[in-house]
């Protein structure tokens, strides 16, 4: 961008970026991004959430895809405003004009061929000139997903039309002379297009050089993208020379990668070695690829994959390593990557190379990267199971055996200092567990000391000497195993640390959580976020932690270990529960930001535990909802007396726990802070904690323990005067006993919720209380007061800005009217009310709506259409693991089939249906057995 640009400004063409007033937006990570780019090349189009979900996974996308959709847009929203719209299943991005640079490409290219049909080139080459320096890369680079791909090679397709648009126009006004270097550069980059060889012929024709225009295309086999006599490549790293053991190991390779016969082998052998960090994969995959050369004479090809670091390596990075030991020049290297994996391909066959693709992440990482060819072979390390690879033989390597680890000592010491001390030698290949990495860091530490006794070592090791320095310390406390001796490697890292590096890693492997953001880490150890992520990018370049996202870290399991080992000999207890308490703290904060979003006007918001942290933004996935509650639970156990602000913790997600459904994931720890609280005496903390309980139970459908755990909370938050809970609690209730069919008594916990909430000035809690209180006034016939309590609920809503209210107060406007006999109105609300639950990330809600909407098509003696709504409802009801909801679903739909005359599916549905409502004691188990009576046997 040129000057100063005002306001919000897109780029597609290169990296996608967004600025506003030239300064960058973050957009998150590449996945967000390229959600982003989705809705920027549909711009002002709505784009539905099934579309979004296939294009950014395909056809497998992971359970958890509607959700993470939902949390990339509200992240979105947060940076870009109001202009990201919600749209039902699917969003929208209001792009202005001039806001984007495609667009204002299309514009310049629009406004070129204009003066072209004006007779105009020169006009018209100066506005495509101009078009095309607004690229600044290759489109939507770096961005996952099979619609990224897609969208990449239109927009690269479409600058090249350009490009060639603009050099026909320079062959017109006589630019031929600067155009030669250029198209052959252009012709070697797309050695297939017919097009460039064309223009490249006439500059060279205009220029004189006719006879250069015929020559072979770059490209094509002797032409010019090939330089004669290239060296065979031999690309595989050195292997010590002392080099021990893994005989049947070896064999097996040598075995399943040099055939007797190659030239009938049908398809290349793939051979893979799996085991733990430091087991020798690397050495044995090497030193058995040198035992092979004469069998691949056509040269051996080698690449670290970096599979366990942060930065694995980019199959098309490799793929251009390769290409160019394979005498391919950059010019001709495709920028495409499966163009890259064909021309690899095609420069592999009928060779016979040997690949070693070392320390692999996964299937997808190594795909790419095999060859075609039947006579080529592939050796692969790493430490996942690589279980999507077609291997002709897998290895998982042990430990050496205690003779060969003797042996290996043996080779890098010296023999004669291993007969001078036996004894000792077995015990330090024995405290090394066999793993050939620490034999070899123990044995060059000794290497490098001649004048050393092993026994002395081993009593450094044993922790009964001065320190050794740098590589070296105790084994894990009460680890047994290969993994226990690691801790030398991590050494060698952890030494290079400076004392506030060093504190921030022996930290995070405080708390059980999987990662940890950049906000959390920083609050955990008490930083400045700025000097937080200082120490975590270095941890992160020295090994000691991995980064899977973007400021999202995570300690391995066997560092985690050695961080805690360090952590118990550095830092006192208080200061590992001073660690965590901070952490609980600054989550409470995020949580209750993220409460006063949802729950607009909530005045339960202003009465949680007061925190010293800033409020960040709060994701409501399950990774990051699970990561709290193994907080809360991690925190109480440290410090019981932490109860107060740990069930204020678990409190402030009811709104995350009802967008995701993941309340039988709170129901353990919800158990154990109760506990807490009630062996604390803490009676507002119990009562809090009892609500929680209770509302996951009761979404569960098990009311009976519902039941109990909300009297109990109830009674509590009575004593501690906690009102504005009360009021959640009598609404909780109130729901439970619905569940039961028992009206009555709902009906009259209904009214004592709205009166509580009345007196304690809980105007949220009022109007939630109304909005539910519908169903049961429906069943007691007393309808006017139920649509009086619709619309009182959704002017409440709406005036309160409460999205969540207004949604639920549609929902129970759409099942007065089914009642009502007025189905098609009862249809169109709850359409609406389901869009509104997913715009603002209710799935509970579009749930709801989705059973009710069936019912009304029942009601209207539409049973096909009922059946149909009636399977998307199922299907939303299994993707958020709603037992209760999907036992309703299924007997609804079963009664839509059954009255549509698919008697075979509807006898299935019914069973179903039956079987899950009786399993959940639910009343609706007798109609569906009425139903299912009714039906014809099988056979007649």
């Amino acid at each position: 961008m040129s000057g100063t640009r005002l306001g919000t400004y897109f780029s597609l063409l290169g990296p996608v970026q967004a600025h506003r007033d030239d300064s960058p937006l973050p957009l998150g990570p590449p996945q967000q991004r390229a959600l982003l780019a989705m809705l920027l090349c549909r711009r002002n189009a709505f784009v539905g959430l099934d579309e979004l979900i296939d294009g950014l996974w395909g056809g497998e996308p992971p359970r958890s895809a509607v959700g993470t959709v939902r949390s990339y847009a509200y992240r979105l929203r947060r940076v870009l405003g109001g202009g990201l719209l919600t749209h039902g299943r699917g969003y929208a991005l209001q792009v202005g004009p001039g806001e984007l640079d495609l667009t204002r490409f299309d514009e310049l290219t629009t406004r070129a061929r204009a003066h072209v049909c004006a007779g105009d080139p020169e006009a018209a080459r100066d506005l495509l000139a101009r078009a095309l320096e607004m690229w600044r890369g290759p489109a939507l680079v770096g961005l996952p997903g099979p619609q990224a791909r897609i969208q990449r090679e239109r927009l690269t397709e479409l600058r090249l039309s350009v490009l060639m648009e603009r050099v026909e126009l320079d062959l017109r006004l006589g630019g031929h002379g600067g155009l030669v270097a250029e198209l052959t550069g252009l012709c070697l980059e797309h050695p297939l297009n017919d097009r460039l060889r064309t223009l490249r012929d006439a500059a060279l024709e205009r220029g004189g050089r006719e006879r250069e225009a015929r020559t072979t295309p770059p490209g094509a086999p002797g032409g010019t993208s090939t330089p004669p006599h290239l060296p065979v490549p031999a690309q595989l790293p050195y292997v010590p020379s002392d080099f021990t053991g893994r005989a049947e190991a070896v064999r097996d390779l040598l075995d399943a990668l040099a055939p007797t016969a190659p030239e009938t082998v049908a398809v290349c052998a793939v051979c893979a070695v799996g085991g733990i960090g430091g087991i020798g994969k690397t050495t044995l995959a090497v030193h058995a690829a040198g035992r092979l050369r004469e069998h691949f004479p056509d040269g051996q090809l080698y690449a670290n994959l970096r599979g366990v670091r942060e930065d694995p390596a980019d199959p098309a990075a490799v793929l251009a390593g390769f290409l160019c030991a394979l005498g391919v020049t950059d010019p001709a290297l495709p920028e495409e990557p499966r163009e890259r994996a064909a021309l690899y391909r095609t420069r592999l066959a009928g060779k016979r190379i040997l690949l070693v693709l070392d320390d692999a992440r996964d299937a997808a990482q190594i795909e790419p990267l095999l060859p075609g060819s039947p006579t080529c072979a592939v050796l692969v390390t790493s430490r996942s199971t690589l279980s999507g690879l077609p291997a002709a033989r897998r290895l998982r390597l042990d430990v050496l055996p205690a003779a060969e680890a003797l042996a290996l000592l043996g080779r890098i010491v010296g023999e004669e200092r291993i007969a001078a001390e036996p004894a000792e030698a077995a015990a330090l290949v024995e405290r090394c567990g066999g793993l050939p990495l620490a034999v070899r860091i123990a044995g060059s530490r000794l290497g490098t000391r001649p004048a050393w006794k092993l026994a002395d070592f081993l009593r450094l090791l044993d922790g009964r000497g001065p320190a050794f320095g740098p590589g070296f310390g105790p084994a894990f406390p009460g680890r047994d195993g290969p993994e226990g001796s690691v801790e030398a490697c991590f050494r060698l890292s952890y030494d290079l640390l400076d004392a506030g590096q060093a504190r921030l890693f022996r930290l995070m492997a405080v708390p059980r959580t999987p990662t940890l953001d950049l906000a959390s880490a920083a609050a955990l150890a008490g930083l400045d976020p700025a000097d937080a992520e200082r120490h975590l990018e270095r941890l992160t370049a020295l090994g000691l932690l991995e980064s899977p996202a973007p400021l999202t870290y995570r300690v391995h399991d066997l560092l985690g270990e050695f961080a805690a080992a360090r952590s118990e000999e550095r830092d006192a207890p208080r200061d590992r529960t001073a660690a965590l308490l901070r952490l609980a703290d600054h989550m409470l904060a995020c949580a209750r930001e993220a409460y006063a979003a949802e729950r607009p006007g909530h005045p339960l918001v202003g009465l949680l535990t007061p925190t010293t942290a800033r409020g960040a933004s709060f994701e409501a996935g399950p990774s990051h909802i699970e990561a709290v509650l193994a907080v809360a639970v991690q925190t109480l156990e440290a410090r019981p007396s932490a109860v107060g602000l740990i069930a204020d913790t678990l409190l402030a997600l009811d709104p995350a726990l009802d967008g995701s459904f993941l309340w039988a994931a709170l129901l353990a720890p919800a158990r154990r802070v109760l506990r807490t609280a009630e062996e604390q005496e803490d009676l507002r903390a119990a009562g809090r904690t009892g609500f929680l309980l209770g509302s996951a139970l009761t979404r569960l459908g098990r009311f009976d323990e519902a039941e109990a755990a909300l009297h109990d909370a109830e009674r509590a938050a009575a004593a501690a005067a906690d009102e504005v809970v009360r009021t959640e609690i009598l609404i909780c209730r109130a729901v439970a006993r619905q569940g039961r069919a028992d009206w009555t008594a709902a009906d009259a916990l209904y009214r004592e919720a709205i009166a509580a909430g009345t007196a304690c000035g809980n105007a949220w809690g009022t109007t939630n209380a109304r909005s539910n209180s519908v169903s049961t006034l429906l069943r007691l016939r007393r309808y006017e007061e139920a649509a009086e309590a619709c619309r009182l609920s959704l002017a409440a809503a709406r005036e309160g800005g409460d999205r969540y209210g207004e949604a639920h107060a549609l929902y129970s406007l759409g099942i007065v009217a089914r009642q009502g006999g007025r189905a098609a109105e009862a249809i169109a609300r709850h359409r609406e009310s389901a869009e509104l639950g997913v715009r603002g990330g209710y799935p509970a809600l579009e749930v709801m709506n989705l059973i009710s909407e069936t019912a009304a098509h029942l009601a209207a003696g539409h049973p096909r259409e009922a059946a149909e709504c009636g399977e998307r409802a199922l299907a939303a009801t299994q993707r958020l693991g709603w037992r209760a909801a999907q036992a309703r679903t299924l007997r609804l739909l079963g009664t839509a089939l059954a009255e549509s005359g698919d008697h075979a599916r509807a006898r299935t549905r019914l069973t179903q249906a039956l079987a899950h409502l009786e399993a959940l004691a639910l009343p609706e188990a007798a109609q569906a057995s009425a139903v299912l009576a009714s039906l014809a046997p099988p056979g007649h």
